[in-house]
């Protein structure tokens, strides 16, 4: 992506840059768009090449954790975008590739409904709200996920996830029977889940027992039982692992990093990875940790 478009983006996002519309560029190189997101603790989203404007709404939908009802049409969101809830304030940052499928007609409003969103949380002081807008530099989507050389160079792997009906109970199996060392017992308070790590060589198992019988972990323990939940791998930068990964067309629950108990962490949606759940977590010290305010 050409400099002077980074440098376009982090005017727009500065205090006084009220945000707006950045492009198209002659190539859009998403990944450097979520490390600049990452940079200013901005929330993100990716759209490669959406045919419609159901595909747009549901995909910013899901990637911003907007409310359900910004998903009917685009004065829903422009709504939201331009008034977020207080827990929605902050930068945001759109990478729109390939817009050119999209029939004209649609993207103006679109870009419009952008456009006028963020010119009002520029008055409002509510965060910036940019959009990127061009080609992309990666090759298209493959039809069918594959599992590209760099989900195979991973790092550790991080944890395994248990599924517990009661954290004493299971810390009697795990830390007294089998000696496993315990590091930590925590509320998660967003998550509504309370959780054990303990230690294994370089690994931990994690314990999570949920706290509210409305979550989907109390679902899944309804419904499957005590057991596997989820694996949990180590990587160096999440926000470039997750834009590489969703180019290479596997599904994500999270486009961009987002707090985690012991680091910025994002999900894999099963669908992609054979019926398994997975969590991907920042290594210590890496750009997302820095920008979700870790120490």
């Amino acid at each position: 992506m050409d400099r002077r478009f980074i440098a376009e983006l982090h005017a727009l996002l500065a205090p006084e840059g009220g945000g707006g519309l950045v492009g198209p560029v002659g190539q859009l190189d998403a990944a450097a768009v979520a490390a600049t997101a990452n940079e200013y603790g901005a929330r993100f989203a990716a759209l490669y090449g959406p045919h419609s404007t159901t595909q747009i709404l549901d995909k910013l939908q899901a990637a911003l954790a907007l409310p359900p009802w910004s998903g009917r049409d685009w004065e829903d969101l422009e709504n939201v975008l331009a008034h977020p809830a207080s827990d929605h304030a902050g930068p945001m940052i759109i990478a729109w590739l390939e817009p050119d499928r999209l029939d004209p007609g649609e993207a103006a409003a679109f870009r419009s409904a952008i456009e006028n969103a963020a010119e009002a949380r520029a008055q409002s002081g509510d965060g910036a709200l940019v959009m990127v807008i061009g080609p992309r530099v990666a090759h298209e989507v493959p039809e069918m996920p594959t599992v590209p050389d760099h989900v195979r160079a991973m790092g550790k792997v991080h944890h395994v996830a248990l599924i517990v009906r009661s954290l004493e109970t299971a810390l009697g199996l795990w830390r007294d029977a089998l000696g496993l060392e315990l590091e930590t017992i925590m509320d998660i308070e967003h998550d509504r889940v309370r959780i054990a790590f303990l230690a294994v060589g370089e690994s931990k198992v994690e314990l999570v027992q949920p706290t509210d019988d409305t979550t989907g972990v109390a679902r899944f323990l309804e419904s499957r039982g005590e057991g596997f939940h989820h694996v949990c791998f180590e990587v160096e930068n999440l926000a470039e692992t997750l834009l590489r990964l969703e180019i290479d067309g596997l599904e994500l629950i999270d486009t961009a990093p987002r707090r985690g108990a012991e680091g910025p962490v994002a999900f894999i949606h099963p669908r992609s990875c054979h019926g398994v759940l997975v969590e991907l977590i920042e290594a210590p010290g890496g750009p997302a940790w820095t920008a979700l305010g870790f120490s």
